[in-house]
């Protein structure tokens, strides 16, 4: 029972593990993605361009990575607890 309970326990382990990281890695992909798409729209707007949206956009990606940098952090500290 005790050997069937620690493999489950490995693993959740495993699976948090890659689930961190791929989060992390998919939403600094994402802060990137709406930096580009931002960029692109302005020059096909050819510079006119809604202040607010340009804001939103900013505010969303550094939210975005932000988010990454956090759920990466938090993983390595809590995988660095628990061995």
């Amino acid at each position: 029972m005790q050997d069937r309970r620690s493999t489950r326990t490995a693993a959740l382990l495993e699976l948090l593990t890659l689930a961190a990281r791929r989060g992390s890695a998919f939403m600094a992909e994402a802060a990137v993605l709406v930096l580009v798409f931002g960029i692109l729209d302005f020059f096909l707007q050819r510079g006119r361009m809604d202040v607010a949206w340009a804001g939103g956009a900013l505010v969303i990606s550094v939210g975005l990575l932000a988010g990454s940098v956090l759920t990466d952090f938090g993983a390595r500290r809590w995988l660095g607890a628990h061995p």
